[in-house]
C-alpha cells in the first residue's frame, strides 16, 4: 500500500479498514496523537483494553518481548493491539532493524503494531526524512501503512472546520472558519474541543464571530500580535486594554512579553521583507515558518507597510532589556511590562 494521506487513514478508521502495521509521523504532534488514540479504540474497544493493548517505548523496546507479544492471541476481542511511541530509528542496530522487519512483516491477522512518533526528530530538512526513518517508511507503506501529518494551511483547516460544523447541525461562514483557525493558532485538537462548543451554542443557527469571541479562548500568540499592532500604530488606549485582558486570563509576564517579543519580529521580518521586494511567502520561507504559522507573518506583511523599520528594531530592543529586567529585577514585573509599553508608544 503507497504513503497515505491523513484524510484516507481517517477514512479507514471511521469505516473499519484496519491493517496489521502503522508508521504515524510528521510535524503536527497533536494529530499524530488523535490519529493514534482514535486508531487503539477502533482496533480495541475500552472494555478490553486491559487484555489486549500493549505499550511499548521505543528507548526501551525489547524486540523479543514485542515479538512474543506479536504472536499472541486476543483475548474476548478481535484483535491485539500494540503500540511503539518514539522508536528511535535511526540508532538501532542493523541486525536489530533486521529481526524488527522481520517481525512486522508476518504480523499475524489479529495483531495491529502502530508506531508513533512525537517526541523525537524525524527529519534531515524541512520535509525530508532521516535515511534509515525514510527507508523505514517505505518498509511500512509495503506492508502496512506510513502516514505523514503535515501542518495544515488556515485555508485548509476553515474548510475541515465548515465540514465538522456542518455534520453538528449548524453552519459558519468561511470567514468565521479562517477567525477560528487563526485564534487556534491551526491547532487542531483545540479547534475539535472549540466546535463541539460552538455547535452545542449555536443550536443549528450559524455560528458567527461574535459567538467564537464569546466562547473560545484566545492563545496569547493572538493576543500578543494584536498588542504589537496596538504598539506599532502608537494606540495607547487599545494598548493598554489588550493588557488588561491579558492578564485577566491569568498569564504571567514573562509569557506575555514573549508573545509579544514575537509577534514584533514577525512585524520586523515583515518590514524587511517588504524593503527586499520579497513577498511574505518569501519570509515564510527564509525563515522556516511551519505551514499551520504562516498566517502569522502573512497578517504582519499585510500590517507593516506603515511602520519604520527602525521604530520596530527599537521596539524588539526595549522588549530584550525587559526581559532582563523581569529575570533580574525585583519590581512588580507588571510595571516593568507598563513601562516598557510606555516607552514603546512614545518612541
Amino acid at each position: 500500500m503507497p504513503q497515505l494521506s491523513d484524510i484516507e487513514v481517517a477514512r479507514r478508521i471511521r469505516t473499519g479498514t484496519i491493517d496489521n502495521l502503522y508508521f504515524f509521523y510528521g510535524h503536527d504532534v497533536a494529530s499524530v496523537e488523535a490519529y493514534t488514540k482514535r486508531l487503539i479504540t477502533k482496533v480495541v474497544p475500552n472494555e478490553v483494553q486491559d487484555m489486549n493493548l500493549h505499550i511499548f517505548e521505543g528507548k526501551s523496546l525489547d524486540l523479543g518481548e514485542l515479538s512474543d507479544v506479536c504472536e499472541g492471541l486476543p483475548m474476548f476481542s478481535e484483535r491485539t493491539c500494540i503500540t511503539i511511541n518514539d522508536l528511535d530509528i535511526e540508532g538501532l542496530k542493523k541486525d536489530d532493524m533486521t529481526y524488527l522487519k522481520d517481525i512486522l512483516s508476518d504480523l499475524p491477522d489479529t495483531t495491529a503494531v502502530i508506531i508513533y512518533s512525537t517526541g523525537i526528530n524525524v527529519y534531515k530538512s524541512k520535509t525530508r526524512l532521516l535515511d534509515k526513518t525514510g527507508r523505514f517508511a517505505a518498509f511500512c507503506a509495503k506492508n502496512g501503512v506510513a502516514c505523514e501529518f503535515k501542518f495544515k494551511s488556515q485555508s485548509d483547516l476553515a474548510k475541515i472546520i465548515m465540514v465538522k460544523v456542518e455534520k453538528q447541525g449548524s453552519s459558519i461562514s468561511k470567514s468565521s472558519a479562517v477567525y477560528l483557525a487563526q485564534k487556534t493558532l491551526c491547532d487542531m485538537l483545540i479547534i475539535n474541543n472549540e466546535v463541539a462548543k460552538l455547535c452545542a451554542y449555536a443550536n443549528g443557527r450559524e455560528i458567527t464571530n461574535d459567538d467564537i469571541d464569546l466562547l473560545c479562548s484566545t492563545q496569547v500568540e493572538t493576543d500578543s500580535f494584536r498588542l504589537a499592532d496596538a504598539i506599532a500604530k502608537g494606540d495607547a488606549k487599545r494598548s493598554f486594554s489588550i493588557l488588561d485582558r491579558l492578564y485577566s486570563d491569568q498569564l504571567d509576564t514573562v509569557t506575555i512579553v514573549g508573545g509579544i517579543s514575537s509577534s514584533f519580529v514577525d512585524l520586523y521580518r515583515a518590514r524587511l521583507a517588504r524593503d527586499s521586494k520579497r513577498t511574505y511567502k518569501n519570509a515564510a520561507d527564509d525563515f522556516s515558518y511551519p505551514k499551520n504559522l504562516e498566517f502569522k507573518i502573512q497578517n504582519a506583511y499585510r500590517d507593516c507597510s506603515g511602520y519604520k523599520t527602525d521604530r520596530l528594531r527599537k521596539c524588539i530592543q526595549y522588549l530584550s532589556e525587559a526581559d532582563l529586567d523581569l529575570k533580574s529585577s525585583k519590581t512588580d514585573s507588571r510595571i516593568i511590562l507598563e513601562k516598557t509599553i510606555t516607552k514603546m508608544l512614545m518612541r
